[in-house]
């Protein structure tokens, strides 16, 4: 199954409104539509850029034009041999490894009539995902916690990590209107010194929080270290963890107890695997989550999610903001994500986008 052709396009999704986090504002997102051709089969997949992994829009068109004439002749079934031609030719662009990743991933279970999940040995049907509420007043947020409700999420994601003070009215503000039926998670986004996170987890203890995401600097593993110790609130790395060797250290100094897996970080599902295994075999618990990901990208988290054996959580909630997202790849229903059924990773572009 030889790859005949590497073909991109750029799409810039405008989103519902603003959303705001820790580091920063925005109102739409870049994402790339990476298309894989072998025997007159397309698979799809998606590359976007972001500031965790350092990925510009500029620097993801220079990296695939640079690496798809090594990958064309390919054998596209060769999944070990295209990430590691990949890592030794464009080191230090996972999310273009990733958009190549999920390409051959759909690539294969089309040409096999098998979903990805089922290529990777699915061990769930559905999987529940939190949406997430942006860093707004405290009326704003109880409203939009309010409406996620009403819309079906029994999961919220809470952003914080701007002001300690304000955060945790905010938090306490959204679980008494909610009641304690829903389940809460609070992200800060490195927001915090080592203090106020010893503070924010300290007063959230009662508010029964499933966990507190990467409250202090990415860098700053003693704290988190210190943090994952005294906190009666598990404590979980996103930025923190964006390689193999960083996932090692994180469980070997006890960082933190789980992990927030996104695709884009770690180059895809195939790296994405060894990360899941080696969690597994350490107990620490993985949440799959997202950047600011098109639906399409979000179906490959999904299939990942449903396999994966360290996977009990799921953060897949990027799509909903978007007005003009051009794909489509899954279904939701009453708070959980389910695979379009489709082989490969069943995703569809609509007119205009094939």
């Amino acid at each position: 199954m030889k790859i005949e052709s590497i073909d991109f396009k750029k799409i810039v999704l405008e989103r519902k409104e603003p959303f705001r986090i820790a580091t920063g504002v925005s109102k739409d997102a870049i994402n790339f539509l990476i298309r894989i051709r072998a025997d007159d089969i397309d698979g799809i997949g998606v590359a976007v850029p972001n500031s965790v992994t350092g990925e510009s829009a500029e620097s993801i068109v220079h990296s695939i034009l640079k690496i798809r004439g090594m990958l064309i002749g390919r054998d596209a079934k060769n999944i070990d041999e295209i990430h590691g031609i990949l890592r030794e030719k464009i080191p230090g662009n996972p999310a273009v490894e990733c958009g190549i990743d999920l390409a051959i991933y759909d690539l294969i279970g089309k040409s096999e009539g098998l979903e990805v999940c089922e290529m990777l040995g699915r061990t769930r049907d559905c999987i529940e995902t939190s949406l997430t509420i942006g860093i707004e007043d405290l009326e704003t947020s109880i409203q939009k916690a309010t409406v996620a409700v009403k819309s079906g999420f029994r999961v919220l994601k809470i952003k914080t990590g701007l002001d300690v003070n304000g955060d945790i009215r905010r938090v306490r503000g959204i679980r008494d209107v909610v009641g304690s039926k829903i389940r809460l998670r609070v992200d800060c986004n490195q927001g915090y010194t080592f203090e106020e996170a010893k503070r924010f987890v300290e007063e959230l203890a009662s508010l029964n929080i499933e966990f507190v995401e990467q409250p202090v600097l990415a860098s700053d593993l003693e704290s988190m270290r210190k943090l994952s110790s005294i906190s009666s609130i598990p404590i979980m790395a996103d930025e923190s963890a964006k390689t193999l060797d960083d996932v090692n250290r994180i469980i070997k100094d006890d960082c933190a107890s789980m992990i927030n897996l996104k695709l884009v970080k770690f180059g895809g599902i195939y790296p994405g695997t060894m990360v899941d295994t080696i969690c597994k075999d350490h107990d620490i618990r993985i949440q799959v989550g997202c950047m600011s990901e098109c639906e399409a990208s979000i179906a490959g988290g999904l299939h990942f999610a449903l396999s994966g054996k360290a996977v009990q959580h799921a953060d897949l909630d990027s799509h909903f903001s978007f007005l003009n997202d051009p794909t489509k790849g899954i279904r939701f229903s009453d708070g959980m994500l389910y695979t379009s059924g489709f082989p490969g990773l069943g995703i569809n572009l609509i007119a205009g986008e094939n």
